[in-house]
């Protein structure tokens, strides 16, 4: 594993050109921009690559992306409607209606008219899809583990914490 202190992506003319850790200023006109000292550089290049092993690694368990989103969503025993796993996964209703219609031919969900609004369709995980669960679930495990391992200081919960103020503030656009 690569030390963190390695900085990917770093060249000597970026880590001579190093700023303070202040935010970079909106009204400038962007010629100190520095793409490695931008966090949503480092928010989509650790997705990206999240996402890319993750992919690797579902396939070898017959899963998907797509597929880990509704498994993951979704929690045992409970039965969340199409919309909501829609905005949880972040993809689009139509995208994720076609999605689920797949799923539940393959066993792996079932969907009913929710009892008091039969407008909305409720998804639930099936015997087959608890067992897709685990396999997703150990697939990502094993990235994590990779990835956190030796960050025993590491604080997740204030991690969670920022990270969740991120989306807020942008969800209030």
């Amino acid at each position: 594993m690569k030390d963190v202190e390695q900085e990917p992506m770093a060249t000597k003319a970026t880590k001579a050109k190093r700023r303070s850790s202040t935010p970079p200023d909106p009204n400038s006109d962007g010629s100190e921009f520095d793409a490695r000292e931008w966090p949503f550089f480092w928010l989509t290049h650790a997705t990206g690559l999240y996402l890319s092993r993750l992919e690797r690694g579902l396939k070898k368990v017959g899963l998907d992306i797509g597929r880990w989103r509704v498994l993951m969503c979704v929690q045992p025993g409970q039965a969340l409607s199409v919309s909501e796993i829609s905005e949880l996964a972040i993809v689009k209703l139509p995208t994720m209606m076609k999605l689920i219609q797949r799923m539940e031919a393959e066993g792996l969900v079932s969907c009913e008219a929710r009892a008091t609004d039969g407008r909305v369709t409720d998804v639930s995980l099936t015997k087959d899809g608890l067992a897709a669960r685990t396999r997703a679930w150990q697939t990502a495990g094993k990235i994590f583990s990779r990835v956190f391992t030796g960050d025993e200081g590491m604080d997740f919960d204030a991690l969670n914490r920022q990270l969740r103020q991120v989306v807020v503030r942008l969800e209030d656009d």
